[in-house]
């Protein structure tokens, strides 16, 4: 059986131009006819682009260049309006997408996707730290850092979903390092700082607070939390209230998912007797304040703040009650399994955070263990030499 030849030539024709370079041309993927997105300094290029857009079409790894031209911003704005790379954003994420696009990311706004170059990129990244440090500098210990990771790793996202729906060929942000989160690990809030913090706050404080600690709640679920979600030494975390361009709204938990938390008996029994003392619907504010509203985590956050300052502490902040909390079962032997059911995490990472601080946790509390051991067997050495 004879093999007939391919002519590659039949996908497309090439022509010489007036300036000497050679033009391709074949139909784009609607049958119409369409050019290369560049010319070629000779007719054998030319013709093996043709070849090369022919094998793409044949693997289904075509991509049209003239995708590209999209515009970023209706593009990226398209995209958070559509729920970003998993199709849903949370109200308050959406929020913050919406802003760093009027903001850092506006000038990349009218810029082709195609257009956008790895240097492109490095001269914005360079230029909005200028900005972003000059727009603080009046801020006391702000640097303008946290906005520019969250406006470079959205870019990065962005892009990355060009690349996928195939409008770009490879994503140009290319900076090592940028968009990455280096936040140093919180320092350990012992018992004994928190208590010494609780004690010197106003009551009115101290029981929220023990249940933030033995329920490792994060603020705003501790915000959203009702009377009816108390019940038999455990509370039900159902809802959080975030803070969306300063109005206040409940949402489910971070996770969209509910939990329950056994609380320790003895901030059990607190809240029994905090129920029993007050009046109030099941839908009712576990902790209200004299209006009937729930208490804010603005105001929380201002008296812990006060109170850890006041007495040499300022190094913790309230968010780091959740970290105790999740630390202290860590050494009382939960398991990563437990410690993710406690604190409502999907993924073991962050559980395995706490028991890596309970481990050093246990190994200071060994050598101390020894320490106090040497210095009675020291004793008991002396006594014994002395009876001698």
């Amino acid at each position: 059986m004879s093999r007939q030849k391919t002519n590659r030539q039949a996908f497309g024709s090439v022509r010489q131009l007036p300036s000497g370079r050679w033009q391709a041309r074949y139909p784009d993927p609607a049958g119409r006819p369409m050019n290369a997105p560049a010319t070629f300094p000779t007719k054998r290029e030319a013709q093996d682009h043709i070849a090369g857009v022919r094998a793409d079409r044949m693997r289904g790894t075509y991509r049209d260049h003239r995708a590209g031209l999209q515009p970023f911003g209706p593009y990226a704005a398209e995209w958070v309006a559509n729920g970003g790379t998993r199709g849903r954003l949370a109200a308050k994420t959406q929020a913050l997408y919406e802003d760093l696009l009027a903001g850092p990311l506006a000038g990349l706004h009218d810029r082709a996707l195609s257009a956008i170059t790895p240097a492109d990129v490095r001269a914005w990244y360079t230029r909005t730290r200028k900005t972003l440090q000059k727009a603080v500098k009046n801020r006391p210990g702000a640097t303008g850092e946290a906005r520019l990771r969250q406006a470079y790793s959205l870019l990065r996202t962005i892009l990355n979903a060009a690349v996928k729906d195939r409008l770009i060929s490879e994503n140009p942000c290319q900076i090592e390092g940028a968009g990455q989160v280096n936040d140093p690990e919180r320092p350990y809030l012992s018992p004994e700082h928190l208590a010494a913090i609780v004690g010197a706050m106003p009551e009115k404080w101290h029981l929220p607070i023990r249940v933030a600690f033995g329920a490792h709640l994060r603020v705003g679920e501790l915000e959203a939390l009702q009377r009816g979600d108390y019940s038999n030494g455990a509370v039900r975390v159902e809802r959080q209230r975030i803070y969306v361009r300063g109005q206040g709204i409940i949402t489910p938990t971070k996770t969209g998912e509910a939990r329950t938390v056994v609380l320790p008996p003895s901030i059990a029994a607190e809240v029994e007797a905090h129920l029993a003392s007050t009046t109030g619907f099941p839908k009712s504010p576990m902790f209200p304040r004299r209006d009937g509203e729930a208490i804010t985590g603005n105001a929380l956050s201002h008296a812990w703040r006060k109170a850890a300052r006041g007495i040499g502490l300022g190094q913790f902040h309230v968010h780091d009650l959740r970290h105790a909390g999740l630390t202290l079962a860590a050494q009382a032997g939960g398991t990563t399994r437990e410690l993710m059911a406690r604190a409502g995490h999907r993924t073991a990472r962050a559980a395995l955070i706490y028991q890596h601080a309970a481990e050093e946790r246990n190994a200071v509390l060994a050598e101390r263990m020894d320490l106090v051991g040497a210095v009675r067997v020291e004793s008991v050495r002396g006594a014994d030499r002395m009876l001698r």
